[in-house]
């Protein structure tokens, strides 16, 4: 058996599952080799990886082989988003027989079971890897490589060994590169693969394809093809520091090689163990970043970090300690596990402080699995300049206006209390519009003083709601007129959060206590309700008007017992549009926005 001469340092990375030298030489069946064609912005792609993973589990590890190929449209990434996408398969996607007409869709074995095209739909992928690891086949791969984490040198040394002649004037011998465990956006994994959810919503994304280390994007011409004719080859290839602007993570890589008839009909192929070599320490845990909220909100913050291991042992423990403006340091102790060469996002436990006008996170990394970390010089990493809230809320009433795109279904918002990790108002999902455009969502809650809110803003596909469906957006105000607070161009991708405090002292609604201001149904067709409580009797007016301040109708000029009270509006004679109803009284005006829809 080859071996390959590693530092006093090294690991071998999943050896049980992947086929090592030296090749077999008995006749074996075909491995089922799934090129799956994916991006991060194709809504139903989790559903695919989760078919994808759940087929390779269910057999023999080694024998299906899921390779991950970012291309087309919905891979192409969107502002500071990372850009999986690669020149080999951009060209394997290209292949004139591949016929890709949507995503996600895969080629099993580059072969056609059904139709004209290599491609098919991820439902009947199950049933064809079953067909395929039931065939024979002429010839066994394996492959096995070594990797220098400080040179990042990687050698891989592949055989395959014909135990029958080859059919075809030519085979192709192709060599990849793959990464699991990539941190980046996704969109409905929730719905599809949960299981691939990170603490901060960020996606796993598998198998993918980094690099074909051949020359050419389909493989090597093998030159002898004839049974019983051992093939060797070797590749040497210098992992970069980042693959277009994503920064791989050593100890996540994998090899696959398979062998195919020209380019086309995938005949078997195999994993390949990497083994990790060069490591200067055996416990060297590196704290690599520190995150927080961009602001600091009630004198609170939940902290995170990654922790990265330098070193050749694997990292099932480690001491935390942490602080903010090198105050009082808070204690955490990790457990679970860190491989060499790879990193974890941890949530440390929420710290509370005294905030100034900018604060300074702290995080330092101490004993590593029960004794001291052979590198201190990567054990701490500061985030800085976290600044103070400044928006502040005077008014006890406030508004929401949510203009969702197209796609409603796929947009929520909530507003929570801080401190109480509470809700106070949310909103959504609401109904798609038919096609391209934009709807108003108005609603109206109430906030108490001296209090720290968080607003999250989700889209569920992870385009926003102004990415080429509707230029829709959304604006909190707590003041009448409206002066906003928070607004949005509604360019945010899968969501964002945003904080604000109250004023010790609000300012109460200018109408003798209202509350509870709501609409429903809000988009309206013939008919609305207008809800309100009183905390006495008062004369109001209610009216409608348009958005060039035209009144369009009075709806009533009365007076309103204390408590609860239910106004109906007739919107059968308005026209589709945005519209504001305005309640007038002695002391103040308010205004809830309506939307009407034909």
């Amino acid at each position: 058996m080859k071996k390959l001469l590693l530092s006093s340092f090294a690991v071998a990375l999943n050896v049980m599952a992947y086929a090592q030298l030296p090749v077999s030489t008995a006749p074996s069946n075909k491995t089922v080799v799934l090129e799956e064609f994916t991006g991060i912005h194709c809504g139903y792609c989790p559903d695919g990886h989760k078919i994808a993973n759940d087929i390779k589990a269910a057999n023999t590890p080694g024998k299906v082989i899921p390779i991950n190929i970012h291309t087309g449209g919905y891979a192409t990434p969107s502002g500071s988003e990372p850009d999986y996408r690669t020149a080999e398969g951009n060209a394997i996607a290209a292949i004139s027989t591949m016929g890709i007409t949507g995503y996600p869709t895969g080629s099993m074995n580059r072969h056609v079971y059904t139709g004209t095209a290599i491609t098919m739909s991820r439902g009947v992928w199950a049933q064809y890897a079953t067909q395929t690891l039931a065939q024979s086949s002429y010839v066994n791969v394996a492959l096995q490589g070594t990797l220098d984490v400080t040179s990042r040198l990687l050698t891989v040394n592949v055989e395959v060994y014909y135990t029958g002649a080859s059919p075809a004037s030519t085979n192709n011998l192709t060599v990849m590169l793959l990464e699991n465990n990539v941190v980046g956006p996704q969109s409905n994994y929730g719905n599809y693969n949960p299981t691939q959810i990170n603490a901060d919503g960020t996606y796993n994304h598998q198998h993918m394809l980094r690099k074909v280390l051949n020359t050419s994007a389909m493989g090597e011409v093998l030159s002898t093809t004839t049974s019983g004719t051992l093939v060797q080859k070797q590749y040497t290839y210098t992992i970069p520091a980042q693959f277009v602007n994503n920064t791989p993570q050593l100890g996540n890589l994998e090899l696959v090689a398979f062998v195919a008839e020209s380019n086309t009909e995938i005949i078997s192929g195999a994993y390949g163990p990497i083994t990790l070599s060069g490591f200067a320490y055996s416990k060297d845990a590196q704290v690599q970043t520190v995150t927080s909220e961009a602001t600091v909100c009630a004198g609170v913050l939940n902290p995170k970090t990654r922790i990265y291991n330098n070193g050749s042992s694997i990292i099932t423990s480690a001491n935390l300690t942490y602080n903010v403006n090198g105050g009082t340091n808070s204690n955490y102790t990790f457990n679970g596990s860190i491989p060499p060469a790879t990193s974890l996002e941890i949530t440390l436990p929420t710290i509370t402080f005294t905030p100034t006008t900018t604060n300074t996170l702290n995080v330092t990394v101490g004993n590593v699995n029960g004794a001291a970390d052979q590198n201190a010089a990567n054990n701490t990493l500061a985030k800085s300049a976290i600044l103070l809230t400044t928006l502040i809320d005077q008014s006890s009433f406030m508004t929401m206006d949510f203009t969702q795109d197209q796609y409603g279904s796929e947009c929520t918002w909530k507003l929570y209390d801080e401190a109480a990790n509470t809700i106070v108002a949310q909103d959504g999902p609401w109904t798609d519009l038919s096609a391209s455009g934009i709807l108003l969502h108005s609603k109206s809650f109430t906030v108490s003083p001296n209090k720290c809110y968080r607003l999250d803003v989700a889209d569920a596909y992870g385009d926003g709601v102004n990415a080429g469906t509707g230029v829709g957006g959304y604006k909190l105000y707590g003041q009448n007129p409206p002066v906003a607070l928070i607004t949005s161009n509604g360019q945010y991708g899968k969501g964002e959060s945003r904080w604000f405090k109250t004023a010790s002292s609000l300012s109460v609604d200018k109408i003798n206590g209202l509350s509870e201001l709501t609409v429903y149904p809000n988009p309206a067709k013939d008919m609305a309700k207008l809800n309100f409580s009183l905390e006495k009797a008062s004369n109001l007016t209610i009216a409608v008007y348009d958005q060039l301040g035209q009144l369009v109708q009075t709806v009533s000029n009365s007076q309103f017992n204390a408590g609860l009270s239910t106004v109906e509006i007739n919107t059968t004679n308005l026209n589709t549009g945005i519209y504001s109803i305005r309640i007038d009284a002695e002391n103040g005006t308010l205004t809830q926005r309506i939307s009407v829809i034909k």
